[in-house]
C-alpha cells in the first residue's frame, strides 16, 4: 500500500509539472564544405527574462532564454529542416512547443536553399539537404554539451514544404529523376517545379538525386504539407524506416482556389511502418510559417510576394495550435521515455 501511494504521488508530480523553460543558442557546424549556421532550442531550468528570437520585418519570432545553461537529463532530440527560401527561424513556433514539453531541437539553415542564399540550380539537388540532416545529428551527436543530453532512442526529424520531403528522405523516401523531368514538363508552373524553370534538369546527376539515404538513427518523422509528393516511390515508402506523420494543408494557395499539394495520399502507401496523414481545414501551404509582422504585406507587395502572408493572424495561429497538437500526439511515445527529466 505505501508503495502505490510514493507511485501515485509521482505520477501526480509529473502530470502537473509546468511546461520546461526554453532556451535558444546559435552554433556553427559543418557538413563538408557546408557551413550548418544552427538555431538549437533546449529545455532549461534557468530562470531570467526571455528574449525575442527569429524576429524581422516579416515574422514574428518566440520568446526564449538566451544562451542559458542547459537542463541535465536525457530529452528526445528532433532535427528540424526549413523549406526552399526559409530558414532555421520560420518553425521557431514549433521548436517552442516541442522544448515545453522537454525535446531539444536543433534546425540549421540550409546553403543553397536558405533565405538571402536561394539558387534554384543549387536547390535542386535535394539530397544535399537530406545529408545535412545527417550532418547535424552527427554534430549534435559528437558535441559534448549536446550528447550527454540526446535520449539516442527518442530522435525525430520534421520539416516543412521542401523540409518536409528531406524528412521522409531521411526515412527512406526516394524520388526517380526522369518521373521529375517528364512532370514537370507536363506542368511546368506546379508548385514542385516553377522554382525550377530555369534550370537544366537534364544536367542533374540521376544518381544522386534517385539514391536512397536513409539515417536508421531517425525514429520518427514528421512533414508538414512536403514537396515533391508526386515523385516520391510507392515502393520506398512502403519502406520507410521510421513511422511517419503528415500534416497536411487543404489548399496550396490562400483562398480556397485549390485542391493542395496531395500529400495526405501518402498515407496508403503505408508498409513496414504506418504513415498518418492529417489535413487540417481551411489551410494553406504558407500557415506553417510564422504569425506575420504588422509590416509584413507592405514590404512583401513591393516583391509581389504578399501570398506569404495572406492569411489572418486568427487563422494562422489556429493552424499552429492543431498542427502542435496533432505532432505531440504523435510523438507521445517518444515523449513518454524522458518524463522523469523532471
Amino acid at each position: 500500500m505505501k508503495k502505490l501511494c510514493i507511485l501515485w504521488l509521482l505520477f501526480s508530480s509529473l502530470a502537473t509539472a509546468a511546461p520546461w523553460q526554453v532556451a535558444s543558442r546559435l552554433q556553427t557546424f559543418h557538413h563538408g564544405d557546408r557551413q550548418l549556421v544552427t538555431r538549437i532550442y533546449y529545455p532549461t531550468h534557468a530562470s531570467g527574462q526571455p528574449q525575442s528570437i527569429e524576429h524581422s520585418q516579416i515574422f514574428n519570432g518566440i520568446n526564449a532564454l538566451p544562451d542559458a545553461p542547459p537542463a541535465i537529463g536525457h530529452f528526445p532530440l528532433v532535427i528540424l529542416s526549413h523549406g526552399s527560401g526559409g530558414n532555421h527561424g520560420n518553425q521557431a513556433w514549433l521548436a517552442q512547443a516541442l522544448v515545453r514539453q522537454g525535446v531539444i531541437v536543433a534546425a540549421a539553415n540550409h546553403p543553397g536553399s536558405t533565405t538571402g542564399n536561394s539558387v534554384p540550380a543549387q536547390s535542386v539537388l535535394l539530397w544535399q539537404q537530406t545529408q545535412d540532416i545527417s550532418a547535424l545529428l552527427d554534430a549534435m551527436l559528437n558535441d559534448s554539451t549536446w550528447q550527454p543530453r540526446v535520449n539516442t532512442q527518442a530522435i525525430g526529424v520534421m520539416g516543412h514544404s521542401k523540409g518536409g520531403y528531406s524528412a521522409i528522405a531521411t526515412i527512406g523516401g526516394q524520388v526517380v529523376l526522369q518521373d521529375f523531368i517528364a512532370g514537370c514538363q507536363r506542368q511546368p508552373q506546379s508548385p514542385n517545379c516553377q522554382f525550377y524553370q530555369e534550370v537544366k534538369l537534364t544536367n542533374v546527376p540521376a544518381a544522386a538525386f534517385n539514391a536512397n539515404y536513409t539515417d536508421t538513427r531517425f525514429q520518427f518523422a514528421v512533414a508538414l504539407d512536403p514537396g515533391m509528393v508526386p515523385y516520391l516511390t510507392p515502393a520506398s515508402l512502403r519502406q520507410l524506416n521510421a513511422p511517419l506523420l503528415i500534416v497536411a494543408a487543404q489548399h496550396y494557395m490562400p483562398g480556397n482556389a485549390d485542391n493542395g499539394l496531395g500529400s495526405s495520399a501518402l498515407a496508403a502507401y503505408h508498409g513496414q511502418h504506418p504513415i498518418t496523414a492529417v489535413t487540417l481545414p481551411g489551410t494553406n501551404h504558407f500557415d506553417f510559417l510564422p504569425l506575420c509582422s504588422s509590416t509584413a504585406l507592405a514590404i512583401l507587395a513591393q516583391e509581389d510576394e504578399t501570398v506569404i502572408c495572406a492569411s489572418t493572424a486568427t487563422q494562422r495561429e489556429r493552424a499552429h495550435q492543431q498542427t502542435i497538437k496533432t505532432i505531440l500526439a504523435f510523438i507521445q511515445p517518444w515523449l513518454s521515455t524522458q518524463s522523469g527529466n523532471q
